[in-house]
């Protein structure tokens, strides 16, 4: 008897928590479309991207950052004001999300249905001022310079099996225990300090690991700052990746020294008798 009793106190409960629970409403978003400005001041180079997070507000409230794909839930229903920002993940740190500073926030309204998912996919565009010193690997001349004593080589090829954007990408081919090879870029411009927002993004597909670096140069001084480790893949699970670096830090640090390069340092990684290192569509991006 006492059972019986413990079991229908207990079904009561539980039948009073369900109808407590508030009805909600489901927003799906799968992923975000990277457009090209039409007002950009300079070109903005392919719209390559991985934009894998939503910063999302709601009639001005925050209901958290997401990771997409996404399905949120949403107390209400009805048509909803959204300010719904892209964000990355920074230095390729999966626990650091950051809004991504350079491209536009969607705004604009929804409308949603309770107990029922609506799916939305938002659209964004680089600001139409942003500015942007790129190395596609398209033109004859690459603005990359080769170390001396690399043993290896930066080329270029278009491979169907790897091309993905243009008609040429960079590629490094390490092909013994001797490999190694040091690359910068050669833009020579100034970019922002002051706390300035900059930043390097660019595209790969690798069986080899690669360092990253930022070069400081201007006032008779030089500096090398080593920064991210972009880790190996697996030669049958190899894919185009994409990766924002946050240069805001180094570069601002270095205040006497004007230009700053991207550097990338290879060599052949233990256990390998070959590996390659493609990148396409560097950029170095700032205000």
């Amino acid at each position: 008897m006492k059972r019986i009793s413990i079991l229908f106190i207990l079904s009561l409960v539980i039948l009073s928590c369900k109808k407590d629970q508030p009805e909600v409403a489901w927003l799906k978003i799968d992923k975000w479309i990277l457009n090209s400005n039409p007002n950009a001041e300079i070109p903005q180079g392919e719209m390559s991207h991985d934009l894998s997070q939503v910063f999302v507000n709601m009639d001005g409230k925050s209901l958290g950052v997401y990771q997409l794909p996404a399905k949120i839930p949403i107390i209400g229903d009805g048509t909803h004001d959204f300010v719904i920002l892209p964000g990355v993940i920074n230095n390729g740190i999966s626990a650091t999300k950051k809004r991504y500073p350079f491209v536009e926030p969607y705004k604009g309204s929804i409308t949603l249905v309770k107990n029922d998912t609506v799916s939305f996919t938002p659209t964004t565009q680089y600001y139409s001022s942003v500015k942007f010193l790129i190395e596609d690997f398209e033109s004859p001349s690459m603005q990359m310079d080769v170390a001396t004593e690399s043993t290896a080589t930066l080329g270029r090829n278009n491979d169907p099996a790897f091309l993905k954007w243009g008609n040429k990408y960079g590629e490094i081919i390490l092909s013994d225990s001797a490999s190694n090879i040091s690359i910068a870029t050669t833009f020579g411009t100034v970019l922002p300090k002051l706390g300035a927002e900059v930043y390097l993004e660019f595209d790969y597909i690798n069986t080899n690991s690669m360092l990253t670096n930022v070069v400081s140069v201007g006032n008779g001084d030089y500096y090398e700052d080593p920064y991210i480790l972009i880790n190996s893949q697996l030669k049958d699970k190899a894919v185009w990746k994409h990766v924002y670096l946050d240069l805001k830090e180094i570069v601002s640090y270095r205040q006497t020294t004007p230009i700053n390069e991207a550097s990338f340092k290879f060599v052949l990684d233990p256990g390998f008798n070959s590996s390659y290192f493609i990148i396409d569509n560097i950029k170095l991006v700032y205000p």
